[in-house]
């Protein structure tokens, strides 16, 4: 009866403390934070835009180029817009617009204008750009000149 007392005894006692060791806790302690974030990506280059037409009468006949989107990603929640600006600068006679996911087209041949006026936080793909390209009679012929529209994304 004794040797089966101790057993019960260290039965109990070992029960408890596997107890008291699991209750045993730990604290870790770090802060959070999510910056200002304005991201856009463009699905690649438009084609070359060639004027090669016009009515008798008629400035050249404009070429377009819809075949790019762009993705924009932003927290602001006062909102954001897009910009655009083409470097170089046209010369005059000759107009390159951008319309960009739907809103009015914009001339961005010489100054940086706002593409898109309020874009809410958010995530969003393929939004459509397109393109035109335009030329007055009286400007003349123009050579295969290289050009970079930049697209930026800015708070309100």
């Amino acid at each position: 009866m004794k040797k089966l007392t101790m057993v019960l005894a260290i039965a109990v006692m070992s029960i408890l403390l596997v107890s008291f060791a699991s209750a045993q806790t730990a604290q870790q302690t770090f802060n959070l934070a999510v910056s200002s974030i304005y991201k856009i990506a463009v699905s690649g280059d438009p084609g070359d835009m060639t004027i090669t037409d016009a009515v008798p009468g008629s400035d050249p006949t404009p070429v377009t180029d819809n075949s790019t989107t762009y993705s924009i990603t932003h927290n602001d929640a006062d909102g954001a817009k897009i910009t655009a600006s083409l470097a170089p600068a046209l010369a005059a006679g000759y107009t390159l617009t951008i319309a960009m996911g739907g809103n009015p087209a914009v001339d961005i041949s010489s100054t940086t204008e706002d593409a898109v006026g309020s874009v809410a936080a958010g995530a969003s793909t393929g939004n459509t750009i397109a393109y035109e390209f335009s030329a007055t009679a009286a400007a003349g012929p123009l050579g295969s000149t290289g050009e970079t529209v930049t697209l930026t994304v800015v708070g309100l």
